[in-house]
């Protein structure tokens, strides 16, 4: 994630740079869906949140540098497997099950929690133009980069049965598996709304389609083709 932390580094420190050209700068809620699963994945979802800075080209066009967090919760079918976790599959799973046939009294359920940490760093082109005394309409496309962390652990729930004794022992347990990282590149095109409340404050809305290039080095591991996301946010204007 080195790279990732020098491009968020980046946007915050190049206010400085060129605070001469800047437009605007909007904090934001972010909810992002996946539309186009991959890997038997049945859905994702996540929320997070960013940041913006935008400055002026022309009259009515800007570019924007934008850098996120999203926190996806992810069901895939049989994850434990789709995971292909040596230790899970060579060693540990096949030793549950011989315990449990030479153990009567002894058995578990066995389930999966799935998780993805994304950072997407974008660079985006803005065409704006009004559309109400207070409402201005921004189309734009934009192009980036997202750094990920998939995360999965076995949520194990073991009983064991004394029937001479009359009780029974239930306990958790989670075994964590090796984490997925890598990087995807990303297209998107959105429309991005704006109401103005004030001289230089703007609430502001965005939906973005995105969809991920299967050429990035990290796309073998990256759960889904394309998603969308929804944006809100307060924007500060210069």
């Amino acid at each position: 994630m080195s790279m990732a932390c020098t491009l968020i580094l980046s946007v915050l420190v190049l206010p400085a740079v060129v605070s001469g050209q800047i437009q605007s700068i909007t904090a934001s809620f972010d909810y992002g869906f996946a539309l186009k699963k991959r890997l038997n994945v049945q859905s994702a979802s996540a929320i997070g949140g960013g940041a913006e800075m935008r400055m002026n080209v022309f009259e009515n066009i800007s570019i924007g540098v934008s850098a996120a967090y999203a926190s996806y919760a992810i069901d895939q079918t049989d994850a434990l497997n789709q995971w292909n976790w040596n230790f899970w599959n060579d060693r540990y799973y096949p030793k549950i099950q011989s315990d449990m046939r030479a153990d009567p009294n002894l058995s578990a359920q066995i389930g999966s929690v799935q998780k993805m940490d994304a950072i997407p760093v974008m660079f985006s082109v803005f065409y704006s133009f009004a559309a109400g005394e207070r409402f201005t309409i921004a189309p734009n496309v934009a192009g980036g980069i997202s750094f990920f962390t998939r995360k999965l652990y076995a949520d194990e729930t073991w009983t064991k049965q004394f029937p001479q004794a009359g009780y029974t022992l239930t306990y958790n347990l989670r075994n964590f598996a090796p984490d997925k990282k890598g990087n995807v590149f990303a297209l998107a095109l959105g429309c991005d709304a704006a109401y103005r409340i004030s001289s230089d404050v703007n609430l502001s809305a965005n939906v973005q389609y995105k969809t991920y290039v299967s050429s990035s080095s990290g796309y073998a591991d990256f759960p889904f083709d394309d998603e969308c996301v929804i944006t809100l946010g307060l924007t500060f204007l210069y």
